[in-house]
């Protein structure tokens, strides 16, 4: 059932769109929840790419490896682990802020 909603032919636009849009916005403000859902639309893009996937750059079997098309997928899963270290680096200076004297309030 999954595999067939996967295979409409609506599905990769609709993927790729997503995936810019949420790394633009994941880009622009860090926040967990974009690095979350980029997440997702990565392990999404790696199931959908099938009929767009280009040259095999690496074999591990036969039929198996790793293709242009899977390369929009780590692009995105290095986008997520870079917000996911924005967010980290932002809280852990708030923290340090609101132990100083007369630093501003967390907004």
């Amino acid at each position: 059932m999954l595999q067939t909603l996967l295979d409409g032919p609506v599905v990769i636009p609709l993927t790729l769109a997503a995936l810019g849009v949420c790394a633009v916005g994941a880009l622009w403000r860090p926040r967990l929840d974009a690095a979350v859902v980029l997440g997702l639309l990565a392990a999404i893009w790696s199931r959908v790419n099938q009929p767009v996937e280009g040259r095999v750059l690496h074999s591990w079997t036969l039929d198996r490896g790793f293709t242009e098309a899977d390369l929009l997928s780590v692009a995105a899963l290095l986008v997520a682990g870079l917000t996911l270290a924005r967010c980290g680096w932002r809280a852990v200076r708030r923290a340090g802020d609101r132990g100083r004297a007369g630093a501003l309030p967390a907004r």
